[in-house]
């Protein structure tokens, strides 16, 4: 039976599908349908089921039917019961063709006068063909995308797709930054160098021009135990030389960014390539050009440390507070549009102490390689502050409220689960997901992360991080495999981390950024990296071409003229030099026997020859002594060459380069092992460089790291302190 208040079946045959349906919302009956269905529904008569094509599935059209008609309740915020009925004007809201059914997106929008329209002609009664039902295939037929949006006034929905962090993916940031990312992080650089209800929505990609502004609240780092300090005291002096025992470092305000640049035409050099405006070119550990996404990170912090002091030696029980420290440090990374992995990662810092002291550092990093127990360290104190890039961290599952699981990921399992959507006084209405380490929990502390996130933001709102490490607590610990070997490198003592991030203000860029697009600027598999690799005999091999004296040189005359020395003979009986480094026709070797008798020598080349300028014995047992473990590499005038090429390092090049070679105050060499683990020690044979010299009343230090195996660079620095 019709409903009160219905026309006639001529009317309502005339009337435009839209309307129908729309009458239908009116009524509370279902709006989706063809239009004879709909003239039907209205009128009270049952519809004969129509065999639906195999486009869509028979088992999804009550869900269908319930889908369209919860989300025009959704976008009206009424439940389909019994509206008013609207004016007629307002039924006529949307142009359609004649006898054609449009399955589109439901809108929600402003009036607008009805444009005039021809009448239309009675509906056949011959099936019609039936299009793809947008509501199963859960997309609104497009070439642009493949997912349902709701047109909004305002931003107040939130946006969430989830596939689970993965700590091989941050370990990419954490690495870059490690050396020179405690040091700040403790005398200030805490970020330098590191889903909801239903309908649930995809955490949309990075754009280039893309930029989020923030302030860092509740952010403190507390750290007890003198194994752990001294790693940060180490590189820090003169900061923290006399702190011991107990420090503590707050966050007392601060504001950071975060943004990926839009490029121009200008930072794309193959000319084929000029298409993928936004990308920019930017080099890779072994000076190959690759197109990548540059993102900058920046913070501005006042930060406040206190802890324990040392007398004579001894840690006692008296306070040590610097507050009002200053910190501001930016943080650039570049990421292959191809691959999408990190190739660099570039930080500067400036941090000003109460006295108005300022100490300068760059750290520049390649590649995924450790660096030794602070590379251990250093994830913990820089993930906090560093917003998570959704998309990548998440992927594209849909959440919907309660949703919850566990996933392997990298070294740890993270649980995480959908909270659903708050709303909130600064961000409006956001979706709340936690996401912790649980195989750390009861073992020797915690990982909790909550973050809210919005839909169109393509990094969180919010962010809180709450990290807890105590290596103490883990006698009982039954963690396996690479977590167990991870946390066996950390140094005793207890970390502990809080730090809170929000989001102040965002701009968008409109050009996603190029991922997984081939580009003809990309260097080719095996393109120059050399492969030259030499076995070793006495040393590494040398064959130097700038240097006179060169290794094989210094070797021949060490021999030859002081055959009675204990480095002469412990390489005539199979010992070898296990770390060199030459400065200005001078070469300071060490070395050891078969016997692990191990020392060291300095041998100045003079006239023809050369002289025994020192000569040390190094503790019993300091050094061990294997053979089979030396691999073959490269040679170091190979390496020089590389490192020397204005075009492959150019910003390193100016510090160590005087043209035609080494600035006269460089040191250059090689280590292959220490029995100790130095706090950046690397697990691979490396060649590396340093230089120091005063400029302007500042003492300035430049240094350098290759993997001499591959010849790819690790990373290099630059500090500059003041003389005074």
């Amino acid at each position: 039976m019709a409903s009160e208040g219905i026309p006639d079946r001529d009317i309502l045959s005339a009337m435009k599908v839209s309307e129908l349906r729309q009458l239908c919302s009116n009524h509370g009956l279902l709006v989706s349908g063809k239009k004879h269905e709909l003239v039907d529904r209205l009128l009270g008569v049952e519809t004969p089921s129509v065999e639906i094509p195999k486009v869509v599935a028979e088992s999804k059209s009550e869900d269908i039917d319930d889908a369209i008609d919860k989300l025009i309740a959704r976008v009206s915020g009424d439940e389909v019961t019994e509206p008013e009925p609207r004016p007629e004007a307002e039924l006529s809201w949307r142009e359609e063709p004649d006898e054609e059914v449009i399955e589109a997106e439901i809108v929600e929008t402003d009036l607008v006068e009805p444009e005039p329209e021809e009448p239309e002609t009675e509906a056949k009664e011959e099936p019609e063909t039936v299009d793809e039902d947008p509501w199963f295939s859960g997309v609104i037929p497009s070439e642009a995308t493949d997912e349902v949006f709701l047109e909004e006034d305002d931003d107040e929905e939130p946006s969430m797709i989830i596939t689970l962090p993965s700590v091989d993916g941050l370990k990419e940031n954490w690495q870059a930054i490690s050396a020179i990312t405690v040091v700040v992080l403790l005398v200030g650089a805490i970020a330098f160098y590191l889903v909801q209800q239903d309908p649930a929505f995809t955490a949309r990609p990075l754009r280039y021009g893309d930029q989020m502004d923030f302030t860092v609240t509740e952010t403190t780092i507390e750290i007890t135990g003198d194994e752990m300090i001294g790693i940060l005291r180490d590189i820090t002096t003169p900061t923290l030389d006399e702190v011991c025992d107990e420090l503590r470092a707050t966050v007392s305000g601060g504001t950071g960014s975060i943004s990926i640049r839009n490029g121009g035409i200008g930072d794309i050099s193959h000319p084929l390539d000029a298409e993928l405006i936004g990308a920019v070119n930017a080099h890779d550990d072994h000076g190959r050009e690759h197109l990548t996404a540059e993102q900058t990170v920046m913070h501005n912090l006042a930060i406040d440390l206190q802890g324990k002091v040392r007398n004579e030696g001894t840690c006692t029980n008296t306070g040590w507070i610097k507050e009002d420290n200053s910190l501001i440090s930016e943080s650039k990374s570049w990421r292959d549009i191809t691959s999408k992995s990190t190739i660099r990662t570039d930080t500067d810092l400036s941090f000003t102490d109460p006295d108005n002291i300022r100490t300068d550092a760059r750290a520049v990093a390649f590649g995924t390689g450790g660096f030794g127990s602070l590379g251990t360290l250093s994830p913990l104190l820089i993930f906090p502050l560093t917003p998570i890039e959704l998309h990548e961290f998440f992927g594209d599952t849909p959440l919907t409220e309660g949703l919850s699981s566990v996933k392997a990921s990298g070294l740890m399992d993270w649980t995480w689960t959908v909270q659903g959507e708050i709303n909130t006084q600064m961000h409006g209405l956001v979706t709340h997901v936690s996401i912790s380490e649980d195989g750390l929990a009861g073992c020797v502390g915690h990982v909790n992360i909550d973050i809210h996130v919005k839909r169109g933001n393509p990094w969180p709102v919010k962010q809180m991080v709450d990290i807890l490490l105590d290596k103490e607590g883990g006698d009982d610990c039954s963690l396996e495999g690479l977590i167990s070997n991870y946390l066996l490198d950390l140094p005793d003592g207890t970390l502990a981390v809080n730090a809170v991030i929000t989001e102040t203000s965002s701009n968008f860029g409109s050009t996603p950024v190029h991922w997984d697009t081939a580009y003809a600027g990309s260097p080719g598999s095996g393109e120059d990296i050399p492969n030259s690799q030499q076995h070793w005999e006495e040393a590494m091999p040398d064959e130097s071409n700038l240097r006179e004296f060169d290794l094989e040189a210094a070797i021949d005359c060490l021999t030859t003229n002081h055959s009675s020395s204990d480095a002469a003979e412990a390489l005539e009986s199979a010992g070898y030099i296990w770390q060199a480094t030459y400065s200005t026709d001078e070469w300071n070797m060490s070395w050891v026997d078969d016997d692990e008798n191990a020392g060291w020598v300095v041998l100045r080349a003079k006239d023809s020859g050369c002289i025994l300028a020192e000569e040390w014995e190094y503790d019993e047992g300091t050094v061990s002594w294997d053979r089979k473990e030396i691999p073959e590499t490269l040679t170091l005038g190979l390496m020089e060459e590389r490192v020397l090429d204005p075009l492959r390092y150019p910003e390193l090049n100016q510090f160590i380069s005087d043209g035609s070679g080494w600035e006269t105050s460089v040191s250059y060499g090689y280590l292959l092992a220490t029995t100790s683990v130095d706090l950046l020690s690397l697990d691979m044979v490396t060649a590396a460089g340093m230089r120091a010299w005063e400029d302007s009343g500042r003492d300035n230090t430049v240094g350098f790291v290759i993997d001499a195996e591959t010849g790819s660079m690790v990373g290099w620095y630059h500090t500059s302190l003041s003389s005074n």
